[in-house]
């Protein structure tokens, strides 16, 4: 056909606007930096151009779609090749820059709209479209006004395993000498490893993002930096599969970590166009045989950068970080301890500056401590400061190391005043170091541990203070999510190792029996002392951990554990099998079994959740639920899956919450649901092949809230949707494949919030709208706000909020 193009003419006019790109930068000094940006988003969209011919071919399909691109390419060569000829004319310049801009985002936006017409009129091969929707998180999609890359998360293995740079810190202090030294080392060519190396808590991770993030840096490695996290007890192989997975490329089962390597090596050859930086975080000495894995030189130009609070002599001179030294401290520590609402700081020069000073030497030059101590004492009273100087006697002067320990365990007996929230810090000491813990996971805990309100207004209250006082970081996945009706799924927990190690300190004080939380650490198949020796005595323990590696064969021991009401299940293992002396624990309340290994896992002997008398809410993560006899689980309250294989075979009358996300192999929602009259909450987000919802959804008089956000195939609601009289809040946010809602919408008289940002096939509202007469909120583009306006008198409560869409397109991804 004379109009489709071919992939020749479509690499070829790609080519040729990217050699008058690149003319340009070098001859003109106008628009250099505009031209730079155009630059950098085309050698960006490099990939996504061949993936997407690949694509095309593989299917039998023309690159008509391309036709587009093509065009705006030839206009954005004639425009590229004008704007290097001209001349000094204010006007002319301004011009000129504005509509380069307007090229680059126009690209961009092609893009974005190309992929979801493929994703919606091909279902059948989303598999094949996810390489170019992981190409294009690699992007800067966005336009005047939208998010920025730094906003951008993949949620393809879960928020916090990709291997992608975390954001820098906002205040950083005391790293400009070691910044530059690196640095210098970076920008030289050649394979070499440089190992960083200081005490917890010095400021080594905050180091190596701000290299990562340097302009430089970015502009030499472009996308081939690689940010991991190795921890104490790493598994080389899922860190392969993760920097595999973050590149875009097919992940496969590895076996051996013989094939492991073979797979990096291969990897490494096929990126290797572009110097490739890896930063190894977290490194601990017995790790040194793994570091030893990723060494490759067959590359040109490959970095590894390692931290660690260990020397690694092995391999080279290590960069030793050095304490803050006293001026940058007390910079540190005074942007810690102020606040803009601080009046209190108005008494005695004198006496601050000897406080500050005195708390300045306890703290070693840490930044942690600094930061942790200054957060608590924020707003206190120079006496309180007295007492914490007293508190602390004269030999920390001896071991810097305790010494910084020590500084944050006088931080948390702040806490004492706040025995709840002192609590909840030690739960976090239940799991794996380095770990983004859900603030869901967190609440349904605390729920249950500590008695809170069910809403989880209290559990977010904790949070937040724990994170003010630095002993947390609260990290959101979504800008300016609204987290009014309790939905937090866009919240994770992060704290710094050494907090974690802390609360583990604090919570093996005493008698092990006697103990409120227990961390069962099980190394291949070999258990802890304490475990085997447990005799005839009864642990009285509320919260267990138990953590397993790949090698478990889940043979288990009996454990009388009467007492639990949290079990917190880590494993990594791909077939596992829940421990039978669950069925002893009568009290149990909350079940959280998480997989970290890449793939799904296999869970065997679930029909023992049935003999859980008081069970009332579990959250399952990475699980493969095999189908079962029906399991009954009479008091269940709130079942939450989170990237899983979800089977329908628990029947759970009294049912008020579920929570599936990330789940691709849900088509539909589950019938079964229908019939739970009690619920409340029904939240299916990001489960792409969900395609319809079943008519018997109007049975379940009692749900108020209905989410079902990015959605992709879902084609439309169901007439039966007005028989929800209950509903105050629907989502259907970045459903594409829905062009209409029913007229029967009109019926939903208690409805308050109605999300409907991102439907762009969504042409047209139903008159019967007008009907909503409780409806408060609706949030959506700019132009799906158009179809509201006329219905905005016969609507008066009804506010529009226009939201900024997420270009990042981030949630396609699973």
């Amino acid at each position: 056909m004379a109009d489709l193009i071919s992939g020749a003419v479509l690499g070829a006019v790609f080519a040729e606007l990217l050699l008058v790109i690149k003319s340009g930068v070098k001859t003109t000094i106008m628009f250099r930096s505009r031209l730079k940006s155009l630059e950098s988003t085309l050698e960006s969209i490099k990939p996504i151009i061949k993936e997407i011919e690949s694509l095309n071919k593989q299917l039998d399909r023309s690159n008509e779609e391309m036709q587009g691109l093509v065009n705006l390419m030839k206009v954005g060569t004639t425009l590229v090749m004008k704007s290097t000829k001209v001349n000094m004319n204010l006007y002319k310049m301004y011009n000129y820059s504005r509509k380069l801009a307007e090229l680059e985002n126009d690209i961009i936006k092609f893009f974005q709209i190309y992929l979801i017409v493929i994703c919606r009129d091909n279902k059948e091969v989303l598999m094949e479209v996810k390489e170019i929707q992981l190409a294009l998180v690699s992007l800067s999609l966005m336009i005047e006004g939208g998010w920025s890359k730094k906003g951008m998360v993949s949620m393809g293995l879960g928020v916090f395993e990709s291997c992608a740079v975390p954001k820098a810190a906002e205040f950083v202090v005391g790293l400009n000498q070691s910044v530059q030294q690196l640095k210098k080392w970076l920008l030289d060519g050649g394979v070499s490893v440089k190992i960083v190396s200081a005490p917890g808590g010095c400021g080594k991770t905050t180091l190596v993002q701000t290299l990562c993030h340097d302009s430089e840096i970015k502009g030499k490695f472009k996308d081939n930096i690689f940010f991991v996290t190795v921890s104490q007890s790493p598994k080389f192989t899922t860190l392969v599969q993760n920097m595999i997975h973050h590149k875009g490329k097919e992940v496969r089962q590895i076996e051996t970590e013989e094939l492991a390597i073979e797979q990096l090596q291969q990897f490494l050859k096929e990126i290797g166009g572009v110097p490739v930086l890896l930063v190894l975080d977290d490194v601990w000495s017995e790790s040194k045989s793994l570091l030893e894995r990723f060494l490759f030189d067959q590359l040109k130009d490959y970095k590894i950068l390692v931290t660690t609070r260990f020397e690694l002599l092995s391999f080279g001179t290590p960069h030793k970080l050095d304490p803050l030294n006293h001026e940058d401290a007390r910079k540190l520590f005074l942007h810690s301890v102020t606040s803009k609402s601080d009046s209190y700081f108005g008494g005695s020069i004198e006496l601050w500056d000897t406080l500050i000073d005195e708390i300045i030497k306890r703290c070693k030059g840490s930044p942690l401590a600094l930061s942790v101590v200054g957060k608590s004492l924020c707003g206190k009273h120079p006496k309180v400061w007295e007492s914490k100087l007293l508190d602390w006697s004269e030999d920390h002067f001896v071991d810097s190391n305790k010494a910084i320990f020590d500084c944050l365990r006088r931080s948390l007996d702040d806490l004492d005043g706040m025995p709840v929230h002192k609590e909840c810090f030690m739960d976090l000491g239940s799991f794996p170091e380095d770990c983004a813990i859900p603030v869901t996971t967190l609440i349904d805990m605390w729920i249950e541990l500590h008695e809170l309100d069910i809403d989880g207004i209290h559990a977010m209250g904790i949070i937040y203070e724990l994170a003010a006082r630095n002993l947390v970081n609260l990290i959101a996945t979504k800008h300016d999510e609204n987290h009014g009706d309790g939905f937090y799924s866009d919240l994770y927990i992060k704290h710094h190792d050494l907090l974690r190690e802390l609360a583990i300190h604090e919570n093996n004080q005493g008698l092990i029996h006697e103990r409120k939380r227990l961390n069962l650490d099980v190394h291949g198949n070999k258990f802890p002392n304490w475990f085997n020796s447990q005799e005839e005595q009864t642990f009285r323990a509320r919260l267990l951990s138990i953590s397993t590696d790949e090698t478990f064969s889940s043979q288990w021991s009996n454990m009388e554990l009467p007492d639990i009401e949290v079990l917190v299940l880590n494993l990594w293992s791909r077939c596992y099998t829940l421990p039978p002396f669950i069925n002893k624990m009568g009290r149990l309340k909350t079940l959280i079994v998480v997989n970290h290994g890449f793939f799904p896992a296999e869970i065997s002997n679930l029909t023992i959740l049935g003999s859980l008398p008081s069970l009332k809410r579990m959250r399952f993560e990475r699980i493969k639920i095999p189908p079962l006899p029906s399991i009954r689980i009479s008091n269940l309250q709130k079942a939450s899956f989170f990237m899983c294989h979800p089977g329908d075979s628990m029947t759970t009358p009294n049912l008020s919450e579920i929570d599936i996300s990330y789940c691709s192999e849900l088509n539909t929602m589950p019938m079964d649901l229908c019939n739970v009259v009690s619920l409340r909450k029904i939240n299916i987000t990001s489960c792409h092949n969900l395609s319809a919802l079943p008519y018997q959804i109007g049975n379940l008089s009692s749900l108020q809230v209905l989410r079902l956000s990015s959605s992709l195939n879902l084609s439309g609601l169901p007439e039966s949707i007005g028989e929800l009289k209950n509903l105050a809040i629907l989502d259907i946010s970045y459903c594409f494949s829905i062009n209409k809602l029913p007229d029967e919408i009109g019926r939903l008289r208690q409805l308050k919030e109605l999300h409907m940002n991102g439907c762009h096939h969504l042409s047209s509202i139903p008159k019967t709208v007008i009907n909503l007469e409780q409806l408060r909120y609706v949030f959506c583009d700019s132009q799906r706000a158009q179809l509201w306006r006329p219905y905005m008198q016969r609507l008066p409560k009804m506010k529009l909020n226009i939201v900024q869409e997420d270009l990042s397109l981030c949630w396609l991804l699973n």
